[in-house]
């Protein structure tokens, strides 16, 4: 089936991650017949880097790491860049990812030879991997993360005897030209939003309802059910949610949407 909404727009990110895994996201979506552009949404400040950088030249006081973003292996790179042999300790201890682009992340930028979770498509699953494989007496894991991410793996270690020690590394905000970037692609034309994160949602739905844009032409679209939640929260209709965090999911997604939409309004005719 030819796509019925053409155009794409990727809400993730900011400048930094355009010739990484988002030209992924455009090639997946350009070969199956979508338009697509990309529309920076967020950028990062990197907190508390001497804190972390302590933490890492003590690698025998940890089981291994926890990332749950590229942005979490970033501080690491920016706390050991002074001295980056720091980092050969950890490259035999277990980490454990959100993903396969934040596993493929820290393989190939801190040297990582034991990763785990590259199926895990969001927090609540990789915390079941993690008590499933980690014993309740072993050494603390170190967890650098965002200040908005959330409790799930924490709590759940926590609940399961799983000592932790988290670590606010980033902070997101919004772009700074987000406002100028996003006034490009509103307009009659339905378009399909693709957002990654409750972040941008928040971030872009701040800006939309502050300039009383009609959303009835933006067919929001989900990376995993914690983004659809935030969605939903920001009163936005979900027309469609990724199962795991991945180019080809969000197609089969955007697919599915599509052929159900055709459907229904199929059957509405013939009623």
């Amino acid at each position: 089936m030819a796509p019925r909404y053409e155009r794409v727009v990727l809400c993730r990110g900011g400048l930094s991650e355009k010739n990484d895994s988002q030209e992924v996201y455009v090639k997946t979506l350009k070969t199956a017949g979508y338009s697509c552009n990309c529309l920076p949404t967020l950028c990062f400040n990197f907190v508390n880097t001497p804190e972390l950088r302590t933490c890492l030249h003590s690698p025998g006081l940890y089981y291994g790491l926890i990332l749950t973003s590229k942005r979490a292996v970033e501080a690491i790179n920016l706390a050991s860049k002074e001295n980056d042999r720091i980092l050969l300790p950890w490259r035999t201890l277990p980490v454990y990812c959100v993903g396969p682009a934040t596993e493929s992340f820290a393989r190939s930028h801190l040297g990582s030879e034991n990763c785990f979770g590259s199926k895990a498509g969001n927090a609540k699953e990789l915390a079941e991997l993690l008590v499933a494989s980690v014993g309740k007496e072993s050494k603390p894991l170190l967890y650098p993360c965002s200040e908005i991410g959330r409790e799930t793996i924490e709590k759940t270690l926590t609940e399961n005897s799983i000592r932790v020690n988290k670590i606010i590394v980033y902070r997101t905000l919004p772009s700074e030209t987000l406002e100028q970037d996003l006034s490009e692609f509103i307009d009659n034309e339905p378009r399909i939003f693709a957002f990654f994160s409750p972040s941008a949602v928040e971030c872009i739905m701040t800006i939309l309802k502050r300039k009383c844009y009609d959303m009835s032409n933006i067919k929001a679209a989900a990376i995993g059910p914690v983004t659809g939640q935030a969605l939903l929260d920001a009163g936005l209709t979900v027309f469609a949610i990724a199962s795991k965090p991945d180019p080809v999911s969000l197609l089969k997604s955007i697919k599915d949407a599509e052929r159900s939409e055709v459907l229904e309004e199929t059957e509405g005719r013939d009623r």
